[in-house]
């Protein structure tokens, strides 16, 4: 599915104005200084932030109009947000952690715990299958809630600031897990990062952003 964006989200002190498309299987990473409205795009495709203006379409679905005044509710949306801070249920294991998008959307347990289990697998976490997620580092937890966010097969993987709080160690860990499970070339994804290396290493294109806007190049 193509990502077709047009997202205005206005504050009183910062007006975020941009307008993004995304074809199935590529990566584009929005990177840029903090403030530039690269978090707010995204929360605002996965509807967790309402539109002043402009327009989602995911495919056939007209996700945003604000002109005619479609919203589709968040849990509606086939989109799979992964935050900067993992997000994990402290209080549930590795696996039942991964299995709870596919148990919300009505896969019954024993298949839903054999997916969780190949995820899990895939991102070398199986052997951390049955352990509490309060028990994980912090690489281990976000390959774990990347595992989980894949398993319920959205339509289109938004990625935000994905490696930021990984120490130097996981972060090769969790990039080859993005580069080899989530970039399937079936989906648009769209990773918002400050770091320029992520972005050169993941990314098929690369828009810079500055104070709610694509920046000016030279």
């Amino acid at each position: 599915m193509r990502l077709d964006a047009r997202v205005v989200v206005r504050r009183p002190a910062f007006t975020l104005d941009l307008e993004l498309t995304v074809q199935p299987g590529e990566t584009v990473a929005l990177v840029g200084p903090n403030g530039a409205g690269k978090s707010t795009f995204l929360q605002a495709v996965a509807g967790l932030i309402g539109l002043d203006d402009g327009k989602v379409v995911l495919g056939p679905h007209v996700l945003d109009d604000v002109a005619d005044g479609v919203h589709v509710p968040t849990e509606l949306r086939r989109c799979g947000l992964v935050f900067q801070h993992h997000r994990v249920f402290p209080h549930l294991s590795a696996l039942e952690n991964v299995a709870f998008g596919l148990r919300a959307q009505g896969v019954p347990r024993p298949e839903a715990h054999e997916q969780a289990r190949q995820w899990l697998d895939r991102g070398g976490m199986l052997p951390h299958a049955g352990r509490s997620a309060a028990r994980l580092s912090g690489g281990q937890a976000q390959a774990v809630a990347l595992a989980r966010t894949l398993a319920a097969e959205p339509d289109v993987l938004l990625l935000d600031e994905p490696f930021a709080a990984l120490d130097e160690a996981a972060r090769p860990l969790l990039q080859e897990v993005v580069r080899r499970h989530a970039f399937d070339g079936e989906r648009p994804v769209v990773l918002v990062t400050h770091e320029p290396a992520d972005a050169r290493a993941l990314a098929d294109r690369v828009v810079p952003m500055v104070a709610g806007r694509v920046a000016a190049t030279t």
